[in-house]
């Protein structure tokens, strides 16, 4: 009997499990990890959400390296809190703990105003912070949240950042998502929310700003910028934290998690690379619908359109100014 157990269930069971497990490393190994880890004492980064998923990731490589990270972050506390875990892992580089809240205009004025007074010479802006909620929720100014944070606050932080942005010749990087190709850009509901439609298992509004994203790093590489644009993969972090997800889904999901998802630090990777290496080139570069995936250039499939990046520029534009005007 104890043969036969052997022979039909142990044998099978590791046979799928090394399977498993060889697939995984096989993936590992596709998606790729930086390999020129040159010091980087004399660079300054700013990361917005530095604190956690894939800004706490990024923000430790960065800073094992000897960088300094200016860690824009809603909650101070939490911020700290990252500090901490990083310093057991290495004593190299200086991270600095601002308050940012992309959300709301007034914080991400503030902000500005402390990096143009005191950290001016930074060298790169990585655009990372993200959200992905369910349901309509609305930022200060009263946009939808995705379209809020996600899009307009990065672009209201870069415009106010814009003068020391190009006597610096900073690189920006903006975190983007393979989801943009499954977007559209809403003219008419701009800013606002709109229902999914029955059966749409897809958050429409989280894609959209994916979109929006890629179309803000175009327009700044065709203003002349070093604007990067990149997708970090389907990574488990706490990205998702928003949505509330019960007990049960953690055990559920957890072994497709493991087989089918990057982790942080894998996820990162990508940040890291166009935060740190050359990667743009003449034909391959945002403008012409690159965007950085699995350490290298791919080709979206979105048939990019000069009349969209101007119009949704344009418009941002101008919801950035109405609602600052509000407030006089």
């Amino acid at each position: 009997m104890s043969d036969d157990l052997l022979y039909y269930v142990f044998i099978p069971v590791s046979a799928a499990v090394a399977s498993i497990w060889i697939i995984r490393k096989i993936r590992e190994f596709q998606w790729g990890w930086v390999k020129d880890k040159y010091p980087l004492n004399d660079r300054i980064y700013i990361i917005t959400g530095a604190n956690t998923g894939l800004g706490f990731e990024t923000t430790k490589a960065l800073v094992c390296r000897g960088g300094t990270v200016i860690m824009a972050c809603r909650s101070l506390e939490r911020a700290n809190e990252a500090i901490s875990k990083i310093r057991q892992v290495t004593g190299e580089g200086t991270m600095i703990p601002l308050c940012l809240d992309l959300g709301s205009f007034d914080s991400i004025e503030k902000f500005a105003d402390k990096i143009k007074d005191e950290y001016s010479n930074f060298n790169c802006l990585i655009e990372n912070a993200g959200l992905a909620v369910n349901g309509d929720e609305k930022t200060t100014e009263g946009f939808e949240v995705h379209f809020g944070v996600n899009h307009l606050g990065h672009f209201f932080l870069t415009d106010l950042l814009k003068d020391v942005i190009k006597s610096n010749n900073s690189r920006i990087v903006v975190v983007s998502s393979r989801m943009h190709e499954r977007a559209k850009i809403d003219f008419d509901n701009l800013g606002k929310y709109v229902a999914p439609k029955p059966g749409d298992r897809m958050n429409h509004m989280y894609n959209n700003s994916k979109l929006m994203n890629f179309y803000f790093a175009r327009q700044l590489y065709k203003q002349g910028y070093d604007a990067h644009v990149l997708c970090p993969g389907l990574c488990h972090t706490d990205f998702f934290r928003h949505y509330n997800p019960k007990w049960y889904h953690y055990v559920l999901f957890s072994p497709i998690a493991w087989w089918y998802l990057r982790s942080g630090e894998q996820g990162a990777q990508n940040i890291i690379y166009a935060a740190t290496d050359n990667i743009n080139t003449t034909t391959k570069n945002p403008a012409n619908g690159y965007i950085i995936k699995d350490m290298k250039q791919a080709k979206s499939r979105v048939t990019f359109s000069d009349e969209i990046g101007d119009r949704l520029w344009n418009e941002s534009m101008k919801l950035c100014r109405l609602a600052r005007t509000l407030k006089k």
